[in-house]
């Protein structure tokens, strides 16, 4: 009967080798160089981001309630359903909009001022704010269109102290035309003019004493 061949323990194809030391030093070696580049590389990215988006104004969030009843009496007075409304004005109410809105805003985004200007119906935001916690400061670019009783800036273009910078890119910003005088129904026309924002409604102009007493 043959017998199985035994396996001699003191082979050396047998016996368990031990690792090479100098093998697990090169190893750690190359991953404690990945982790400092790795380390470099996001801190390099941050101060960059840092750089091209260091804000340069301060704008406030201060804003005045629009004083609804007296535009109505200016509407009574000079006999056209319309309102004007003054760089100052559009501010305060863009800046009383854009707050409404904190909780809408793109992820890692905080906003603390914000000046509003328009050229034509190109609406300009001057933002200050923070993007995961870096100050940043931005000029936002909306095109302005009228669509039935509410003003839609639809964001388009975004200047960073060192250049164009597209992301984050907010979502269209509806602002209702009617919002503060509710008896009026509906908005005709909207015109951006170099001083002043007219907005026109239709209604019957012997409606208009009415809204006084809402």
């Amino acid at each position: 009967m043959n017998q199985s061949p035994q396996l001699d323990p003191s082979s050396p194809s047998q016996r368990h080798q031990p690792s090479d030391p100098s093998r697990k030093r090169r190893n750690k070696r190359r991953w404690l160089i990945a982790l400092l580049v790795l380390i470099l590389l996001l801190g390099g990215s941050v101060a960059l981001l840092s750089w091209m988006i260091a804000p340069q104004r301060q704008p406030g969030l201060a804003y005045t309630g629009l004083d609804m009843q007296a535009k109505i009496i200016e509407m009574v007075k000079q006999k056209k359903p319309e309102i004007t409304l003054s760089p100052a004005e559009f501010n305060d109410l863009a800046r009383e909009e854009l707050m409404e809105r904190a909780a809408r805003f793109p992820a890692g985004v905080h906003i603390t001022g914000a000046d509003f200007s328009w050229k034509g119906n190109v609406v300009q935001a001057d933002v200050r704010g923070s993007l995961w916690g870096i100050p940043f400061g931005a000029l936002l670019d909306f095109d302005a269109q009228r669509q039935g009783n509410a003003l839609v800036l639809s964001h388009v273009h975004t200047m960073v102290k060192h250049g164009a910078f597209n992301w984050p890119h907010l979502q269209p910003i509806s602002i209702s035309l009617n919002k503060y005088v509710p008896a009026i129904v509906e908005v005709s026309d909207l015109q951006f003019g170099d001083q002043q924002l007219t907005v026109t409604f239709k209604l019957d102009l012997f409606t208009l004493p009415r809204l006084l007493w809402r």
